[in-house]
């Protein structure tokens, strides 16, 4: 009876063990699933985000390529626009530069003086060139923006705010 007693506790006690080995071993796989499936996910989170910014990339690509195009026309077609007798009828002021000069850099200029009635050596043809490519500048910095705001409201950041 004894040696049966023995036998059985020794059998319990092995299928005790396997249970616990098989036990790990299961929990071990479901682990394994859940981070597998996990990364299932945010792969086919990052495959559709990447399809979007291809194509909201390629938009903005395509617009900008436009706005500098037109911006190169306009630029090359200022001599006709203002002529060089133009620029000697209207010679820009000093005063008109420094101002120009001014909001380009986002400073506040000096106060004016007698000096800034008088004639610059820039040339009315010069400054136009100068601001159609500043203009140009402006609407690709819009344009991109826009695109980063139209990329974030498409799926799947829009499907993932918090707030909706």
């Amino acid at each position: 009876m004894k040696v049966a007693a023995a036998a059985l506790l020794v059998l319990l006690a092995a299928v005790g063990g396997v249970l616990a080995w098989q036990y790990h071993r299961v929990q071990g796989l479901s682990d394994a699933l859940v981070k597998a499936q996990t990364q299932m996910i945010v792969a086919g989170f990052e495959t559709s985000a990447a399809r979007v910014d291809v194509h909201v990339l390629t938009q903005y690509v395509d617009r900008e390529r436009v706005i500098r195009q037109v911006i190169h026309d306009i630029q090359r077609e200022a001599p006709r626009y203002v002529t060089s007798s133009t620029d000697a009828a209207f010679p820009l002021s000093v005063g008109f530069v420094r101002l120009h000069d001014a909001a380009a850099a986002a400073l506040l200029p000096g106060p004016p003086g007698a000096a800034d009635a008088q004639a610059s050596g820039v040339a009315a043809s010069d400054a136009a060139v100068v601001i159609a490519g500043n203009y140009g500048t402006c609407h690709a910095i819009r344009d991109q923006l826009n695109a980063l705001i139209d990329r974030l409201q498409m799926p799947p950041y829009r499907e993932a705010a918090p707030d909706e």
